[in-house]
């Protein structure tokens, strides 16, 4: 009977999802517009093709890119956020997705590992970017972010309360993966957050925003 529930709650998920990933049933004209040009855009950048040669002049597959990064630029490109901050960072590869629509955006990356510090450093010097390296999300205490980009680790899941601080009105979250493990509770209590006005789920990523003039809603693309 368990079994029973839980095939039919999936299949209503992805019927749900399948329905607002063409825009149907969303009536924000905002939602509509994130979803169609942003989220599904058909749309390919430069910085697609000029962001693969970076990894391969440094010794790095290009395929370590992936959907994430792509989704990353877009959204970037369509809100037009000016301070950016990025946790779990890495080597810095998507970081060169965030900072590439626009040479006035400033973001700063966390991350506690040297070597993956010294990798993201050279990759940012041969793009041209200059991103500010932090070894802990402590160190951004204080600072106000119009976009908090988040690699999900179980180990390193931020409080709700410190992003707030962090953000501003108009500061939208985004978090990578969200499918698995305490990542994807934390995602389940974000959702749930009353000052998580309007939310996205898109299978393994995570989109949120925080403007108060948005009627409390979860997207299912």
């Amino acid at each position: 009977m368990t079994f029973c529930r839980g095939s039919l709650y999936a299949r209503c998920r992805w019927l749900l999802r399948k329905k607002q990933s063409k825009g149907h049933g969303v009536h924000s004209p905002f939602a509509f517009d994130l979803i169609t040009n942003v989220i599904y855009s058909p749309y390919s950048f430069y910085a697609f093709s000029d962001i693969p040669e970076i990894l391969s002049k440094n010794g790095l597959d290009p395929y370590l890119i992936g959907r994430i990064n792509h989704f990353s630029f877009r959204l970037v490109y369509y809100l037009n956020p000016k301070d950016i901050l990025e946790v779990n960072t890495g080597i810095g590869v998507n970081s060169l997705f965030l900072t590439a629509p626009s040479p006035y955006i400033h973001c700063t990356c966390v991350e506690e590992d040297r070597n993956k510090v010294e990798v993201a450093g050279r990759l940012q010097e041969e793009a041209g970017r200059k991103c500010k390296m932090v070894p802990s999300l402590a160190d951004c205490r204080g600072e106000h972010y119009d976009a908090i980009f988040i690699y999900l680790k179980d180990r390193d899941i931020p409080d709700i309360s410190v992003l707030s601080e962090m953000s501003k009105p108009v500061t939208f979250w985004v978090f990578y993966p969200i499918n698995r493990g305490s990542a994807k509770q934390f995602w389940n209590e974000i959702v749930h957050d009353v000052n998580a006005r309007m939310t996205f789920d898109l299978k393994d990523t995570g989109v949120v925003f925080l403007r108060k003039d948005f009627g409390k809603a979860n997207y299912f693309v």
